[in-house]
């Protein structure tokens, strides 16, 4: 790619100028500006998403399984779950289908992560009226999990427990499943369900701290983008694959994560939990009975989870 065409779109996506102000500065046409950053964005994602965003395998979902237990003392988790919505000026002759419930325009950014707030999997483009649980399903994320076409590892035994599935957490707008854990309603509450919700709130947070990182680095995504859906799109995505570059190139971590990298203005009512979930079946009632009976006994709190041990769960 062209020198001045990099500076142009990383300048774009660092700063969140507008194409007018860029255009300016590097004495081109507003026109050219938008056209040189959309077609570098999707040059990015099209050359870095096999190496930072690559396709799912056993053997990964088993290396984000072990530092959930390592970092977050989770076993079995394949990753965390949930939606971000970036704002987009509303889209010629698109209705309500892009209002959401914050009274703004917007497509959902869907994210998967690791216990390091690296993206494993990212859907972008969803209308903004659909609220988590609806993104999910209509994604290839979601789509593959439901068809159980993801390659989970198979349920395993942890320290003697009956075999347990692994899982992906989220939060109460998404539906409890099989492979999909949220937490215990807030209403009658008793000490092995708090300790449970205890345990779920710090790993699932890896989502919002990884959508955090992102909108604090790549400042664009703190705008309203002034361009169709198509073109967000390619921006969001780009956006997604450079975080992974950025970080793993610099050795990035949580113990390293400074708390000025992240934006915090989104955290607020990010995801919309008032649409209702189905009532989940018995199957996944007792697989999250099951993880908390084990958080109350055989994995709370002062128990240390060190290699070896989690090679044993989680192999």
């Amino acid at each position: 790619m062209d020198t001045v065409f990099d500076t142009i779109c990383f300048r774009y996506l660092a700063t969140g100028e507008t194409s007018k102000s860029l255009h300016y500065h590097f004495r081109m046409g507003a026109s050219t500006v938008r056209d040189i950053v959309y077609e570098t964005c999707n040059v990015m994602w099209n050359e870095l998403k096999a190496t930072e965003l690559p396709t799912l395998t056993h053997d990964s979902f088993k290396e984000v399984a072990i530092g959930f237990a390592q970092h977050w003392h989770f076993p079995h988790v394949l990753g965390t779950i949930d939606g971000k919505h970036i704002k987009i000026e509303c889209p010629p002759k698109s209705g309500s289908a892009y209002y959401n419930y914050k009274q703004t325009f917007s497509i959902v950014l869907q994210g998967v992560c690791d216990a390091q707030c690296n993206f494993i999997s990212v859907d972008v483009g969803d209308f903004g009226r659909h609220f988590d649980g609806g993104v999910v399903k209509h994604s290839s994320f979601g789509r593959a999990l439901y068809s159980n076409s993801l390659p989970i590892p198979l349920d395993k035994s942890i320290c003697g427990s009956d075999p347990l599935s692994y899982v992906f957490l989220g939060d109460k707008a998404y539906p409890l499943l099989r492979n999909t854990m949220r937490p215990f309603p807030r209403r009658g509450l008793d000490n092995v369900r708090r300790i449970y919700n205890y345990r779920h709130s710090p790993a699932r947070r890896t989502i919002e701290c990884a959508f955090g990182v992102l909108v604090g680095k790549w400042s664009v995504l703190k705008t309203t983008l002034n361009m169709l859906p198509e073109n967000a799109i390619k921006v969001v995505l780009a956006c997604c694959v450079l975080h992974n570059f950025v970080r793993r190139r610099e050795g990035a971590s949580l113990d390293n994560i400074e708390s000025n990298e992240i934006d915090n203005s989104w955290f607020q009512m990010e995801g919309n939990t008032s649409a209702t979930i189905g009532r989940p079946g018995k199957q996944a009632l007792d697989i999250r009975d099951e993880f908390a009976e084990l958080f109350l006994t055989t994995l709370s709190v002062p128990k240390q989870f060190d290699r070896a041990h989690l090679t044993d769960i989680d192999s």
